[in-house]
């Protein structure tokens, strides 16, 4: 059975619906669909030199194989986003076996609401999950890798640095990711 049947007879039984293209994820109660990439707001004139939006969507969804990691960056509006999600995991897409389990992920909830348009590891405002050998606050499963398409479902407990948490559940992912060496 190939990955991509194994997770529609996953869905079908467990009674996910597949994902479109993009993030869609409960946190908090509300169910948000992130499926747009970061975009430049061309209205905004810069004087220092901004990356352009096929380089702002290469770095929102790609996948180093020699790395082995992928990151995803999605938010809910492409210029004047209110929420936005950066995952990163490991990732080996010759030897990976479905359903995988990356030891290493990360995970970054942002509410633009609350100031910046960048994800930064100082925001202490905002909510992040990591797996790896000393936590355990995220579980992410790709559930398979077709076509340079990442799909899989997440979900966890984030934390914030000013100290409350958040639960984030039924988490799924479909992502086009760049190839990156």
């Amino acid at each position: 059975m190939n990955p991509i049947s194994g997770f529609l007879i996953f869905c079908a039984f467990s009674g996910i619906n597949l994902p479109s293209d993009g993030i869609h994820i409960n946190f908090k109660g509300q169910e948000l669909g992130l499926v747009h990439p970061v975009r430049r707001d061309n209205r905004i004139a810069s004087r220092r030199a901004a990356p352009t939006n096929a380089q702002l969507d290469t770095m929102s969804n790609w996948y180093s194989a020699s790395r082995r990691y992928v990151e995803i960056i999605r938010q809910d509006h492409p210029l004047q986003p209110h929420y936005g999600i950066a995952l990163g995991f490991e990732f080996d897409a010759e030897n990976a076996e479905f359903p995988y389990r990356p030891e290493n992920a990360r995970l970054q909830f942002k509410d633009f609401s609350w100031g910046g348009v960048e994800f930064s590891p100082v925001d202490s405002c905002n909510f992040t999950g990591v797996n790896n050998e000393v936590s355990d606050d995220l579980t992410i499963l790709v559930d398979g890798y077709e076509n340079d398409t990442i799909f899989g479902r997440f979900s966890g407990l984030l934390l914030s640095a000013a100290g409350p948490m958040a639960q984030l559940d039924s988490g799924v992912f479909r992502v086009f990711v760049y190839r990156l060496e």
